[in-house]
């Protein structure tokens, strides 16, 4: 009965109603809340080794995912309007000019930034300079002119990179201070040292992200990683990043880390080996959600909104598009 009422044609008529909501990309969350719970695990492991299942509500904790959601949902707009010419000749499923008018876009951007900043500015001072740098990395030098960091090979790498740094800083701190650390002695120097293997994994999926669009980049004049140094150079290196990753996690004693990476490397090998679009998607999804399950473990309230997130995203891209995404079983169709 489930079924028959999900495929009943007026879903149609309500899909469209979703559109400045998926404006946002919320599939693109996962990555964020993962970097930010992958902070939060390793200080709360840096604090008082391996606690796991901590489902205690906390609404500061709310108001810091919430902010670092919104603010990342802003800079993925100004992402889009940015990239309307590429995106169409990638063939992307772009909603600015198409199905959303840009000056509401615009709107809506702004709107999202300025909530964002208020609800980080609840969770705390600290979270609300994470939110400015990331901002700052995510949404301005990496999408707008003369910076446009995401058309250049190395500061495009650069500025994903530190958006990882920032979104898992913003995850450590906050715990630190939860647990009533002072400024002084929130471990930064510990933070920067085991951030390093959930960076490199990080990086490694941003590089390859790339690769799907660079039919559409180089003709636009976007000098990504994979359009400067070719498909098997991106694909080795993010392969390279991501054995790094385990081997300095086995290092720093951090289990998750170690463990995601050593999943995950085998869909690289497998992605340079037979050097096809499919694999490299593989690579992409399958790293998120690894790290991501062994975090559930950890923090599991991440699971529900990750639960929803992915199922209301499988209904209005089906009922608005025709297309079963987001999906474990890839295909050559990508957002």
């Amino acid at each position: 009965m489930i079924l028959r009422f999900l495929k009943n044609p007026v879903h149609k008529n309500f899909v469209p109603f979703l559109d400045n909501l998926f404006l946002l990309r919320p599939t693109l969350f996962f990555p964020v809340w993962v970097m930010v719970t992958a902070g939060m695990t390793a200080s709360i492991m840096n604090i008082s080794r391996y606690q796991v299942w901590l489902s205690d509500f906390d609404f500061f904790t709310l108001a810091l995912f919430i902010g670092i959601t919104l603010i990342s949902g802003s800079t993925f707009i100004i992402n889009q309007i940015q990239d309307m010419e590429s995106d169409a000749l990638n063939q992307k499923l772009f909603l600015v000019g198409k199905k959303v008018h840009i000056e509401l876009a615009q709107k809506i951007q702004k709107m999202t930034l300025i909530l964002g900043f208020i609800f980080l500015l609840i969770s705390g001072y600290m979270a609300l300079i994470m939110g400015a740098l990331l901002f700052l990395f995510w949404g301005y030098l990496y999408n707008i002119k003369p910076f446009h960091w995401k058309k250049k090979p190395l500061l495009g790498m650069f500025a994903n990179s530190m958006a990882g740094l920032i979104l898992y800083s913003a995850g450590w701190i906050h715990v630190a201070s939860s647990e009533g650390l002072s400024f002084m002695n929130f471990g930064w120097l510990e933070m920067f040292l085991i951030s390093i293997p959930y960076l490199l994994c990080y990086t490694a999926v941003s590089l390859l992200t790339t690769i799907p669009d660079m039919d559409g980049d180089e003709p636009t004049g976007a000098i990504t990683f994979p359009v400067k140094f070719g498909l098997r150079t991106t694909i080795a290196l993010a392969g390279t990043m991501v054995l790094a990753a385990f081997w300095l996690g086995w290092s720093y004693d951090d289990p998750v880390s170690t463990t995601s990476a050593i999943m995950s490397f085998p869909f690289y090998v497998v992605a340079l080996i037979r050097n096809q679009n499919k694999d490299v998607l593989r690579a992409i999804r399958y790293s998120i959600f690894i790290l991501a399950f062994l975090l559930f473990t950890v923090y599991p309230l991440l699971l529900p909104a990750v639960l929803v997130v992915f199922y209301l995203s499988k209904y209005y891209y089906w009922h608005r598009f025709n297309l079963h995404y987001p999906t474990f079983l890839v295909d050559e169709v990508e957002e």
